[in-house]
């Protein structure tokens, strides 16, 4: 019985995290070893498995948490950074990313700064775009011209 109550005790320590959608910065370090790089791998597989997108070209698998939080990129074989990962996080218009690495640390930069360009050049498309409904057409000249 005691086991017991502190098995039920210990899992209510357990964060949030290990039983959902993994931590969006599990590690203090950008490099990790290749074991902890399969181990956040397979949770994210886990977690979200389902929205799992190959890019065979790039040597890149990307998936994202249901609620579109969360974008992790993994590299695949044959990716000059490969192991590592980046994940993205959009919060309150916000992004953030972070990064791991259990290889050369000069490709990971190379992917981190790739990464880091095109959220700046999504953030800039969307800003691009007028947020106002858009009058219907009726085949004349608009009420204000």
């Amino acid at each position: 019985m005691r086991r017991l109550i502190i098995a039920l005790i210990l899992g209510l320590c357990v964060p949030v995290s290990l039983a959902g959608t993994p931590e969006y910065k599990p590690f203090a370090e950008a490099r990790v070893t290749a074991e902890q790089w399969h181990s956040y791998r397979e949770s994210v597989h886990t977690a979200h498995g389902d929205t799992l997108r190959v890019f065979p070209e790039e040597y890149l698998e990307i998936l994202h948490s249901q609620d579109l939080v969360l974008h992790f990129a993994f590299t695949l074989p044959g990716h000059p950074a490969h192991p590592a990962w980046i994940t993205r996080r959009a919060t309150g218009g916000v992004v953030d990313q972070v990064g791991y690495f259990a290889g050369d640390v000069a490709p990971f930069a190379e992917l981190f700064r790739a990464y880091l360009d095109l959220t700046e050049r999504n953030i800039e498309a969307a800003s691009d775009e007028d947020p106002r409904p858009r009058p219907e057409s009726s085949g004349g000249k608009p009420d204000d011209a």
